[in-house]
């Protein structure tokens, strides 16, 4: 199922597979594997965290190095990423003050992540992927 959701979103070499069947496993995601798939996503080969990361802030999908890698992935930071990748500026709040609750909002109202869903909690694996197989879908829609 993980693979399914991904298979847009990744290359099918076994580094990836066995990647995204792990993430998939995880209850708590962490700051790096979101690093790994934004930088994917983008079309990015993974060269590891600080490259990854590096990129990330270079093309403004990330916006700080105060996140640690193994860092539990929180649904603000990954909306926030979310909503700077896909220039979410439709929501009025998020065009005025780019903060992760009005990202959240962003993709709530974009249909990216459910609308009950806070900034804090902390993303599991499979969520994380079934995120990431959304923004996939919307880039290659556009």
């Amino acid at each position: 199922m993980a693979l399914a959701l991904a298979a847009p979103v990744f290359s099918q070499d076994m580094g990836s597979i066995a990647f995204i069947n792990d993430l998939a496993a995880k209850k708590e995601a962490s700051y790096g594997d979101a690093v790994r798939l934004f930088a994917q996503t983008a079309g990015r080969r993974s060269a590891g965290f600080k490259a990854d990361h590096q990129f990330l802030l270079d093309q403004k999908i990330a916006w700080t190095n105060s996140y640690a890698e193994a860092e539990p992935l929180r649904r603000g930071t990954l909306a926030l990423m979310t909503a700077r990748y896909l220039k979410l500026d439709d929501s009025l709040m998020f065009s005025i003050l780019k903060i992760r609750r009005y990202a959240v909002a962003a993709c709530a109202a974009n249909g990216i992540m459910p609308p009950d869903g806070g900034e804090w909690d902390v993303l599991s694996g499979a969520e994380l992927i079934e995120v990431m197989g959304i923004i996939s879908a919307k880039v290659e829609g556009e």
